[in-house]
């Protein structure tokens, strides 16, 4: 009967309008890193496809077999 005398849901707090309008800057805020995430990851991609001198000098080329310590004697001796 609430409703037909005018009743309803009360009107929504200042905090709760700026609680939501928190939450709102949050995922546009969280949708732009991902956005910009996601661009990175596709020019490394886009990268590693072309090679090129980017590529040559790149961190993940020096990884691996080169970053053992080095002899500074010839032959197999230790």
């Amino acid at each position: 009967m609430s409703g037909i005398f005018g009743g309803g849901a009360p009107a929504p707090t200042q905090a709760q309008k700026d609680a939501s309008a928190a939450q709102t800057r949050s995922e546009e805020r969280a949708d732009a890193e991902y956005a910009s995430e996601m661009k990175g990851v596709q020019s490394r991609r886009r990268i590693k496809r072309s090679g090129g001198m980017r590529l040559l000098f790149s961190p993940a080329r020096r990884e691996g077999p080169g970053d053992l310590p080095k002899s500074t004697k010839l032959g197999g001796g230790s």
